[in-house]
């Protein structure tokens, strides 16, 4: 007889408010599994701003509490209705929330781990590696500068380094703090400070700008840019919009649940291939591993200024 499962432990928001105060970390009975779905047992999850960002009620138009959170994660199928995804490492998305034990999935949206991606690269392969493919591949880049805004985050990095690889001319990589620096070097980036009196005058120098952060630096930039170039609205990091310019540069925003509608299972999956072949070469920040009773902790982490590495809630082994 097997051992009985451990409660399970998730990260819950029953209201509104700063993460850290709105989140609480609940237990209860292990589900039982609803017939037709995996059941996984998550092993890590990426702290991401997406992740943050809806328990403030920033997107309360689409995002209701109570909920758990969390949108990305790896886990182990445990129980499934098909003995052949027992035991897989897989990529439980666009269902429950990633931040808990256990989780339920639908097998048409669940995402299978190939066997030599380590568990804290496929913890977050979704949401940044997913977003800047899909950024880069609706758009050209071969021959032309890129600029990228939040130069130290995750999906900037990984937005430049395809960038490269997809042809582009040079890529600016504008950043807040120091310690980015060398890192964004060694990627082939050109680092550049954000309170840089220059930053203007270099946005007249590119084509595309791919911009995570709103506020005052995107009108900046989109004060120096020219008219014909691609500015594109990914994120609002500081929190604040801000005004296209009349009769300046279009502004297109992207967000990942507007390719979401409609898709087919073949597409979803075909994006996915071509992203583990892009991220075993890539290289990203390094992870620091926080247990879930230390979530608080792993929050404290992701607000550090001129952080280095991605913060990773993980769970109990069996």
């Amino acid at each position: 007889m097997s051992p009985p499962r451990p409660l399970n432990r998730a990260l819950w928001y029953r209201r509104f408010g700063r993460p850290a105060e709105a989140l609480g970390l609940e237990a209860a009975e292990p589900p039982s599994r609803e017939p037709g779905r995996l059941l996984v047992r998550m092993i890590a999850a990426g702290v991401n701003p997406s992740d943050l960002i809806p328990i403030t009620g920033a997107y309360r138009h689409r995002v209701v509490p109570p909920r758990v959170a969390g949108y990305e994660g790896c886990g182990r199928v445990i129980e499934a209705d098909d003995p052949a995804w027992i035991g897989r490492r897989v990529l439980p998305l666009r269902g429950e929330g990633t931040w808990q034990l256990f989780v339920q999935a639908e097998p048409s949206k669940t995402i299978v781990v190939p066997d030599d991606v380590p568990d804290e690269l496929a913890a977050r392969a979704y949401i940044n590696p997913l977003a800047a493919l899909l950024m880069l591949e609706s758009r050209p880049i071969a021959g032309r500068r890129v600029l990228l805004t939040a130069g130290g985050s995750t999906c900037a990095r990984l937005l430049g380094a395809w960038a490269l690889e997809a042809g582009a001319a040079e890529v600016f990589a504008v950043h807040r703090s120091l310690a980015h620096a060398d890192a964004l070097a060694g990627l082939g980036l050109v680092p550049f400070r954000q309170d840089d009196p220059g930053l203007a005058p270099l946005a007249a120098k590119v084509d595309v700008v791919f911009d995570a952060v709103g506020g005052s630096l995107a009108e900046t930039v989109l004060g120096g840019l020219r008219r014909g170039a691609s500015f594109v609205s990914y994120g609002l990091l500081s929190g604040e919009p801000f005004r296209p310019i009349p009769g300046g540069p279009t502004v297109q925003r992207f967000h990942i649940r507007d390719r979401l509608e409609g898709l087919d299972d073949a597409t979803w999956r075909a994006w996915f291939d071509r992203l583990w072949s892009l991220l075993r070469a890539t290289a990203l920040p390094a992870v620091r591993p926080f247990p879930i009773d230390a979530w608080r902790e792993a929050l404290a982490a992701f607000d550090e200024p001129g952080r280095t590495y991605k913060p990773m809630l993980t769970f109990e082994s069996e």
